[in-house]
């Protein structure tokens, strides 16, 4: 493999690893600073705060300024957001950890797609499978890793942060060696658009997307009353991994057949771990959380893309930026809510009323479907 590919990759896995690298010590942080799981919540969402405002507004930067010089910045982004975690392990800190994790997400993901699909124009295939190989296990790995490392030594600080911030320093001086490439005049800002009948695709992957803070912050704090350890690293890494191995089958569906079964997988795995989450069964929950993912990163997540690009004609770029609005929305948005009411109502409560949301949302996401469906054959 081309030397230059396997460094953009590299900054790929460590930028998205770092960004969940502290998940299993939200709690631990409100809970020193005098607050409840509701604030880890936020905290969590805090993250979409740094990264939507940095791909709409400087979706075409790397363009303008070089994709060399993007790629760094994302690495300084990251690498700033764990030494602040580092010297200084608070709930406070962890907001503007949040914000700059989002900002380096949010640089590099565009950016480092731009940069190996420049090198390998030819095949953007393989591209699309460096991308989604290393973001996917960055993203379901980091939380994974500080769980091991808390197993060895119960720290505020744990090895997985020192080991990160290092490996990332390590990216940056390889950055620092790329080889710059073509810049043009293009726009820095590239608004998302949302064309007619986009807007069931995009409430699907909102509602999806939304779980993710449900099983990172909400169901590890749940399973704690049972006196179950932390498992929201390997819950993420289950939640995503399962998702990404069901992407092949999720090509081969018809994109409203694909969301339609996503529809149903959602809700059959958010009752499963929600049950498992009631009864303090650690095997119901990993098994609901596995179902969620599939449909969450595989099923709705790729049928839902692929309605939006067949819908968007000439403005595939933009439809698809305004279908990752929705999902980043669903992601930070409803965990603030479910966060606050967690707090009042408890959290198994919320998780109910929630369930209700969710299933009724995906019944009539299902009857859309099948009245496009229908005008379609008509």
């Amino acid at each position: 493999m081309n030397r230059r590919i396997l460094i953009v990759a590299a900054v790929l896995f460590f930028v998205t690893h770092a960004t969940n690298l502290q998940v299993p010590l939200y709690g631990i942080y409100a809970k020193n600073a005098g607050y409840s799981s509701g604030l880890s919540a936020i905290a969590f969402a805090t993250y979409v705060a740094g990264l939507l405002p940095t791909l709409i507004f400087l979706g075409g930067i790397s363009d303008r300024i070089g994709r060399k010089t993007v790629i760094i910045a994302s690495l300084l982004s990251a690498t700033l957001a764990t030494f602040l975690m580092i010297v200084h392990p608070t709930i406070y800190t962890l907001f503007v950890s949040r914000i700059l994790q989002g900002i380096g997400v949010g640089l590099i993901t565009g950016t480092g797609t731009a940069y190996i699909s420049a090198l390998i124009p030819e095949s953007w295939s393989q591209v699309a499978a460096y991308v989604s190989l290393t973001t996917s296990l960055g993203f379901s790995s980091g939380a994974l890793f500080t769980n091991a490392a808390l197993l060895l030594q119960n720290s505020l600080v744990p090895l997985s942060y020192w080991i990160i911030f290092i490996l990332l320093l390590g990216c940056l001086g390889l950055a620092m060696r790329l080889p710059e490439q073509p810049v043009s005049s293009g726009s820095l800002l590239r608004l998302p658009s949302f064309p007619a009948g986009t807007a069931p695709a995009g409430v699907a992957i909102a509602l999806a997307w939304s779980l993710a803070g449900v099983v990172g912050v909400i169901l590890p704090a749940q399973l704690l009353q049972y006196n179950l350890p932390n498992w929201s690293g390997l819950m993420l890494f289950i939640f995503v991994i399962a998702g990404v191995l069901v992407q092949p089958l999720a090509r081969r569906l018809d994109a409203l057949a694909s969301l339609q079964l996503g529809c149903v997988i959602l809700v059959l795995g958010y009752i499963t771990f929600t049950c498992g989450a009631w009864l303090g069964v650690l095997s119901l929950v990993l098994v609901g959380v596995a179902g969620a993912g599939t449909a969450c990163y595989g099923f709705t997540y790729l049928g839902g893309l692929a309605e939006v690009v067949r819908l968007s004609g000439a403005q595939s770029a933009r439809a698809t930026s305004g279908y990752f609005v929705c999902a980043y929305l669903g992601y930070g948005l409803p965990i603030i809510l479910i966060g606050f009411f967690a707090d009042r109502v408890g959290i198994m409560n919320t998780l109910l009323g929630f369930g209700v949301v969710i299933l009724a949302c995906n019944a009539l996401l299902i009857g859309v479907y099948q009245r496009v469906k229908k005008k379609r054959l008509a």
